[in-house]
């Protein structure tokens, strides 16, 4: 895994050439070891910014250890659902959680990771906002990162751009052939672009390219509110079905098309990214993408303890409901428009 990494005792026995076993001893003050050695690896430890991990000693021990957890937006529902997969899977290992909402403000999320850090967590675990620059944060402390496949930091992600695959080839099947993909703005540097929503994206149109379509695209800010506006006035013309990466996005542009007598899914289907409650509370309810929050709570704690190596990634569940149905035969005119 490829993650901030923070000073190891190897680190510190490998820069004196001497054994870790030997570094462990002098920083516990344990076994026999002259008072000058014992000086020289805490000096060096000091040098290096050596933190010691409470985490391995709580799980050595089978005393709590904490774990500070720092989520975009809780006014999002799907981030309020992450915390609770994390407050279970803490409570199973027998961990204490901390928990901080970045209020959708990057300078918040960083402040965040700094205080968590400094409060006392033995390891800290993050889903970054878009455009975060985490390569670049000091943090003595482990720092686990959820985000997609394409992000190097990548700890944990679910598998976006399968989702994305599982949606196309589900409005396939119904013979949807006019799709608007609906997704939140990219950023051609890479520097503010949502790796989530840009996996979502490439996977939804790696199956309609072998398809042999072009969907059409449509981008708008990630809120209900900016989707809703938008599609209180828009005309679908040939399309048949709306693809959003995100329910938000997909729950506002249905919700507008409902309001407005274009009925949903018989003359428009439409599907989400998420299985938020938002989703499920609609009429008709929403198709949509069901994340394993709990698998991937487990496999970022298993990081964050060092049970777990390399990348994970989780798959995903298309979750098939009401807003969503066969391609309606359309009439001329409004092909024409």
């Amino acid at each position: 895994m490829k993650r901030s990494k923070p000073v190891s005792q190897q680190d510190i026995a490998d820069a004196l050439n001497i054994s870790r076993a030997t570094v462990s001893n002098a920083l516990n003050g344990t076994g026999r070891l002259s008072p000058e050695l014992m000086q020289r690896v805490r000096d060096k430890a000091a040098e290096l910014n050596f933190a010691p991990s409470g985490l391995g000693r709580a799980l050595r021990t089978g005393r709590s250890s904490t774990i500070g957890l720092v989520l975009p937006d809780f006014r999002m529902p799907l981030f309020a659902e992450f915390a609770r997969a994390f407050a279970m899977a803490a409570r199973r290992r027998g961990m204490v959680l901390m928990v901080a909402d970045s209020l959708g403000d990057l300078e918040v999320q960083d402040q965040n990771l700094a205080d968590l850090a400094a409060r006392g967590s033995d390891a800290l675990v993050v889903i970054p906002m878009r455009g975060s620059r985490l390569d670049r944060m000091t943090l003595a402390k482990p720092m686990v990162v959820i985000d997609a496949e394409s992000n190097p930091l990548n700890a944990v992600a679910s598998d976006h751009r399968d989702g994305g695959r599982q949606v196309a080839a589900h409005l396939l099947s119904l013979g949807h052939r006019e799709v608007l993909l609906l997704s939140a703005p990219g950023d051609p540097s890479g520097r503010d672009a949502s790796r989530v929503n840009d996996a979502r994206v490439a996977g939804m149109t790696e199956v309609f390219t072998a398809a042999g379509l072009a969907p059409h695209q449509l981008t708008l800010p990630n809120r209900l509110e900016a989707a809703r506006e938008h599609f209180s006035r828009w005309q679908p013309g040939a399309i048949t079905a709306v693809a959003a990466t995100y329910d938000a996005l997909a729950v506002g542009a249905l919700s507008a098309l409902v309001a407005r007598g274009i009925a949903v899914p018989q003359q428009v289907s439409v599907t989400g990214f998420d299985n938020t409650v938002w989703g499920q509370i609609t009429t008709p309810r929403l198709t949509t993408i069901r994340q394993d929050l709990d698998a991937v709570a487990e496999r970022a704690l298993a990081h964050a303890t060092g049970d777990a190596h390399g990348a994970g990634i989780v798959p995903v569940t298309l979750e098939p409901r009401e807003s969503t149905a066969p391609a309606p035969s359309l009439p001329q005119d409004r092909i024409a428009r």
